[in-house]
């Protein structure tokens, strides 16, 4: 449970970091995921936290994408396991995509315990 108060100004932030830890704690995040993560965040602080124009057409993008493709697949790492397994999920379903574990900084443990987690919000 979070010690997180809902008013404090960068809750959304500091919720996200505690389930990237949380993931890692489970086997799913690498720390070098941590790394990663905090450099996306320095650049959310320099660019105001707002998604930018560029980068909605980009997501526009991607799903058209996915819903074009004759295969779609979704390629998954530790992070989008910790932060959104049940939404992965959810997209892999609605589109009928395939999930991949592309990762990284791999290893067997990771990568099962990375399945596992997506397999339990698949049912």
């Amino acid at each position: 449970m979070s010690l997180i108060p809902k008013s404090h100004p960068r809750a959304k932030s500091l919720f996200i970091r505690e389930k990237l830890v949380d993931g890692f704690d489970h086997g799913l995040v690498a720390k070098e995921g941590l790394l990663a993560h905090g450099r996306g965040e320095a650049f959310d602080y320099l660019l105001g936290e707002k998604t930018r124009n560029a980068a909605k057409k980009a997501i526009k993008a991607a799903a058209a994408q996915i819903l074009l493709a004759k295969l779609p697949v979704i390629s998954v790492n530790g992070n989008i396991a910790a932060l959104c397994p049940k939404e992965i999920v959810k997209l892999a379903k609605t589109t009928k995509a395939k999930i991949e574990v592309n990762l990284f900084y791999a290893n067997e443990k990771r990568k099962r315990n990375i399945i596992k987690t997506l397999k339990k919000k698949w049912s």
